[in-house]
């Protein structure tokens, strides 16, 4: 009975690889030069990383930096995590199927045909014209 835990473990793994592996890679889908435009400072090539359900590009220089996060979830679930974001959430029409800046602009949540991309913002709190540009040219490469 003791390996139940750690089949049950094991498959929750494997889950998360999985579905992971289907997001799209973060670091095709925003540029360097994209990052650089958004946060205001040039940047080099992004760091890539799988973290838990998402894969990760982080773009950074001096005290700026820009995380792209993409995930493979269901809309009512995205919509329910981007709610449970710091306040203010406020939905941003236009952007994909759904779209919420939260954190005050230090992040930007965007939902497409099951895909999540999340930009996380530190150093810069750029304009919601700057993440809904950042997110539409994102949009192009999915």
């Amino acid at each position: 009975m003791k390996f139940v835990p750690l089949a049950l473990s094991l498959l929750a793994l494997v889950a998360a690889s999985s579905a992971s592996a289907a997001s799209p890679n973060p670091c095709a889908i925003v540029s360097a030069s994209d990052a650089s435009t958004a946060i205001g400072v040039k940047v080099g090539k992004g760091k890539a990383q799988t973290l838990g359900l998402y894969r990760s590009c982080f773009y950074s220089k001096g005290g700026k930096s820009l995380t792209v996060q993409t995930r493979q979830i269901g809309k009512s679930d995205f919509v329910k995590s981007a709610k449970a974001n710091p306040k203010p959430v406020v939905p941003v029409p236009g952007v994909g199927d759904a779209a919420y800046s939260a954190a005050g602009g230090a992040v930007f949540l965007d939902y497409k045909g099951g895909t999540e991309i999340t930009f996380l913002f530190v150093g810069v709190s750029p304009f919601v014209a700057t993440q809904t540009d950042l997110a539409k040219n994102a949009l192009k490469h999915l």
